[in-house]
C-alpha cells in the first residue's frame, strides 16, 4: 500500500496480470499525468515533449523516462500491446477562442490526427485526450474527424445539432474502438480556477468501458412512490 503527501494510504491500481499500470504521456509538459499518476502506482514508459524548458524539467525529474521528442515522428509501433494508458492533449491553440481558431488549418491542430495515427499504433488499453471546449464547435468538424479515426468509422461523424455544434457529453462506437467524451471543469477537481476542457476516453477492445470511466451513474432508481390518503 503506497501513502500520499499527507501519508492517507492510497490504493495501487495494477493491470490484469497483476503488475502495476503502464502509461505513455504525449504532449508531456512538464508532467502533470506523472505527477497525477505516481501515487497510483503507475509507471510511465515514455514522454513526448520538444519545447527546451520543460524538456529540462523531465530530465531532471524522470532521468529514467525517455523523452521521444516530436511525438509524429517517432515509431509508436513499438509499444504495441505493451501500455496500459496513453494520454495526451494535444496543443489548443487551433481550436481556443484565445487563437485564431483555424483548426485543421492550423498544423498544431492537426497534431490530433497525428495522436490518433499514434493510438492506433500503440493500440493501448485506454487512451485519454483533453482539449478545449472550442474543439467541439469548428466549422470543419475537427471533432467529427477525430472521433471517426478513433473508432474506425468510414467517414467524418456528423453532429445533430444545429451548425455542427457537439454536444457536451456523448459516446460514439465504431469496428476499431469506442470512445465517450465530456466536458469537465476543474474547479470541481479541487482546483481553485474555472478551468472547462474537453475529456476524452477510448478503448480499442481490450479496455474498461469509456462511458463506464467517464459518466456518472444516477444515484437513485427512478420509482414513482405510491399515493396514500392524506392522514
Amino acid at each position: 500500500m503506497k501513502h500520499d503527501n499527507d501519508n492517507r494510504p492510497v490504493a495501487v491500481a495494477s493491470n490484469a496480470e497483476g503488475e502495476p499500470l503502464t502509461f505513455i504521456s504525449m504532449f508531456s509538459g512538464i508532467e502533470a499525468a506523472s505527477v497525477a499518476f505516481g501515487p497510483l502506482g503507475w509507471k510511465a514508459l515514455a514522454f513526448a515533449e520538444i519545447e527546451k524548458f520543460p524538456s529540462a524539467v523531465l530530465a531532471h525529474h524522470y532521468p529514467d523516462v525517455p523523452n521521444v521528442g516530436d511525438m509524429s515522428k517517432h515509431d509508436w509501433a513499438q509499444y504495441r500491446g505493451k501500455v496500459d494508458i496513453v494520454c495526451g492533449g494535444p496543443p489548443c491553440q487551433a481550436f481556443s477562442v484565445a487563437g485564431l481558431r483555424n483548426s485543421m488549418a492550423d498544423a498544431r491542430g492537426n497534431l490530433y490526427l497525428s495522436y490518433m495515427s499514434a493510438l492506433h499504433a500503440i493500440k493501448p488499453r485506454n487512451a485519454i485526450v483533453e482539449n478545449v471546449p472550442g474543439w467541439l464547435n469548428t466549422p470543419d468538424n475537427a471533432f467529427g474527424c477525430f472521433l471517426a479515426g478513433l473508432v474506425g468509422a468510414d467517414a467524418p461523424l456528423v453532429s445533430s445539432l444545429k451548425r455542427g455544434r457537439w454536444p457536451d457529453a456523448g459516446m460514439v462506437a465504431g469496428p476499431e474502438g469506442r470512445a465517450a467524451w465530456r466536458i469537465l471543469d476543474a474547479q470541481y477537481f479541487g482546483l481553485a480556477q474555472r478551468r472547462r476542457r474537453v475529456i476524452v476516453i477510448a478503448d480499442f477492445g481490450i479496455g474498461a468501458d469509456p462511458a463506464s470511466v467517464l459518466f456518472e451513474c444516477e444515484g437513485v432508481q427512478r420509482h414513482t412512490p405510491p399515493s396514500r390518503e392524506a392522514g
